[in-house]
């Protein structure tokens, strides 16, 4: 069972977030044995694709040295904008082929997005799922969270009305969802040869810059009857720039309620003595 909070619209805080339904979804407990996935495996050969649409930030960079160093290969693409960049991908994992012009090169593409710090193996992570269902998971995604607060995660469940509401709960394994975020997913190759192209565009019916691409990627998931899956536990820690000023302050020490504590007696104690010594340099010089 998976427990559902409801999605109010427009800016949310924790205390908006209530539990309102329970539904029934299929779920694959965390396997005990550890896969041995590598860049050399014959039958699940991963290509990795990072749409680069911002500036990376240094937490990401040294994520991307940790896996790429494990000889993973990457798909090439200028910096270009999230929706061309995931066609693009998807075009070539469905394209390229071996020397013999015949055999698919690779059987997955993994993207991750470059405002995320990713654990190093989380190809690893996300690739045993294929390997444990080969023919049910074909869309595999990390549990990753919004950037700004209430922080909630970016996966959803419509309960039978039409609306998305994000998970609550989840368990060690992975989960299937209606829509799940593009940070960190795994999609088969034949998922970009059942599904016609765009399967990434953006669709701002109402003008308010909703769905993205991800929203629109599920659902034309879902159209195909092709499942999307949640991994549980597997997140990559969504990365931002926070402007931190008097306001942001005062707003954090109100949040805390008084459990706040700005000056240790260690702290004040030192500034005393500091200022005793400054007292008896200035008293002394002007002796």
């Amino acid at each position: 069972m998976a427990e559902l909070d409801i999605d109010r619209g427009g800016d949310k805080k924790t205390e908006d977030w209530v539990e309102t339904a329970a539904v029934s979804r299929r779920f694959y407990p965390e396997p005990e044995r550890v896969f041995a996935v590598s860049p050399q495996d014959p039958n699940v050969r991963i290509v990795i694709a990072i749409p680069m649409e911002r500036t990376i930030m240094q937490e990401a960079f040294f994520s991307f040295a940790r896996i790429f160093q494990q000889g993973w290969p990457m798909a090439r693409l200028p910096y270009t904008r999230n929706d061309i960049a995931r066609e693009k991908f998807g075009q070539f994992v469905r394209d390229e082929k071996m020397p013999d012009g015949v055999t698919p090169k690779y059987t997955h593409v993994l993207m991750l997005d470059s405002d995320h710090a990713h654990p190093e193996d989380i190809v690893q992570r996300l690739a045993r799922w294929v390997f444990l269902y080969p023919s049910t998971v074909k869309v595999v995604g990390g549990l990753n969270f919004r950037r700004g607060e209430p922080y909630d995660p970016c996966a959803f469940v419509d309960p039978g009305d039409g609306s998305f509401r994000r998970l609550a709960h989840w368990g060690r394994g992975i989960l299937e969802v209606d829509a799940l975020g593009t940070g960190s997913m795994l999609i088969a190759r034949e998922v970009f040869e059942m599904i016609p192209e765009p399967w990434f565009n953006y669709e701002y019916p109402n003008g308010d810059f909703t769905p993205g691409t991800d929203m629109t990627f599920s659902r034309k998931c879902r159209e195909h009857g092709i499942a999307l899956w949640v991994d549980g536990t597997t997140t990559s820690p969504h990365l931002g720039i926070n402007e931190i000023g008097q306001e942001q302050y005062r707003e954090h020490v109100a949040k805390m309620q008084g459990r706040t504590q700005l000056v240790t007696p260690e702290d004040a104690a030192i500034a005393t003595r500091v200022r005793e010594q400054v007292a008896a340099q200035i008293g002394a010089a002007k002796a």
